[in-house]
């Protein structure tokens, strides 16, 4: 029988009903989301505007949590408890105890979850991957990567705009918690994860009854003896720039997307010990050499581990690796840049 798949969230989630359902294994029996327009957009799925109502009712075997950031960790936990295999979006937690508590609870019921961060999947992910496996960079010492884009068309017009005022982009998205599209690629090319994390912020201030975090960097060291800058920042006068960038022994790389919507503003910047001197990779952003498409692949991938009941590409330790670092960074930062420990489940 396939697996009965329920999808919370239906903004960006609609892309994840089209992928469960082009799965051969899937039937996506529910949807979730408070906009009754947006359950009849999906008129073969159950509908439900409550989550704990839709995962009564429809006892789902997998979630999809693609719902606004602040619900991910206790929407997972819920799930979790139901009884449900979780596929989450980033952020996934936005505290350390929630992150124990998913951990913990994942482990006792044997259920698999996944953080869905499909920047590794995508197609300069992969040749960087083959570029760092066959030793042209020599030995990864360290890393770097920028994430920053206007955000503050959603920030609140005034107290008597509530959809504004509820934006949770706004209200609750502390720039370093938004981090795994950058640490992730980072971490599973250097093949380490993140052992202590310091936060800075800078322009820190409120804005209409809200504390906000225009941008914020973090230094992290690794277990492998190497340090990762991040800087990140969403409430500041800067169009969309995503840069990462690798440095080796023998080679580095520099990776800089200016526009998400276009597949062709990538740059991709290689220097060698063998051909020193910036020289262009021409690549697209999201298309692998494969020609299969990133999201189903990492959707495919989720799915297998469930049917086949076998580790999922990014455990529930795994996934805690790519956000985990940087929410602490931002509470370093809100302590004024005290040195924190992350743990490794």
């Amino acid at each position: 029988m396939p697996l009965r798949c329920a999808v919370a969230g239906l903004n960006r989630g609609a892309l994840f009903v089209a992928k469960l359902q082009a799965n051969p294994e899937c039937e996506v029996i529910a949807v979730c989301d408070p906009r009754a327009e947006k359950l009849a957009e999906h008129p073969d799925a159950q509908g439900f505007e409550d989550f704990d109502t839709m995962l009564a009712d429809a006892e789902p075997d997998l979630v999809a949590v693609v719902t606004p950031g602040p619900l991910h960790a206790p929407q997972s936990i819920a799930a979790l408890n139901a009884g449900a295999h979780v596929l989450v979006e980033t952020p996934n937690v936005y505290s350390e105890d929630e992150a124990r508590e998913i951990v913990r609870i994942a482990r006792e019921r044997g259920l698999k979850y996944m953080l869905a961060e499909d920047y590794v999947y995508m197609g300069w992910c992969e040749r960087l991957r083959s570029l760092v496996d066959d030793g042209a960079l020599g030995e990864i010492i360290g890393g770097m990567a920028e994430y920053t884009h206007d955000c503050r068309p959603v920030r609140p017009l005034s107290a008597a705009t509530e959809e504004h005022a509820q934006s949770w982009r706004f209200t609750n998205l502390p720039p370093l918690a938004y981090s795994s599209h950058t640490l992730g690629p980072l971490l599973e090319l250097m093949d380490d994860r993140c052992v202590s994390a310091t936060g800075l912020v800078g322009g820190r201030r409120e804005v209409a009854g809200v504390e906000v975090f225009p941008l914020e960097i973090a230094v992290l060291e690794t277990e492998g003896g190497r340090t990762i800058n991040l800087t990140n920042g969403f409430m500041l006068s800067h169009p969309f720039v995503w840069m990462a960038a690798l440095y080796g022994t023998e080679g580095s790389v520099r990776v800089i997307n200016t526009d998400y919507r276009d597949p062709q503003a990538l740059r991709v910047l290689v220097s060698t010990d063998d051909e020193p001197g910036w020289r262009d990779w021409p690549m697209e952003w999201h298309a692998r050499d494969d020609g299969r498409d990133h999201l189903q692949v990492m959707v495919d991938a989720f799915v297998e581990s469930v049917v086949e009941n076998t580790p999922p590409p990014f455990d529930e330790a795994r996934s805690m690796d790519f956000c985990l670092p940087g929410v602490l960074a931002h509470e370093s930062a809100r302590q004024g840049g005290r040195r924190l420990d992350v743990p490794l489940f």
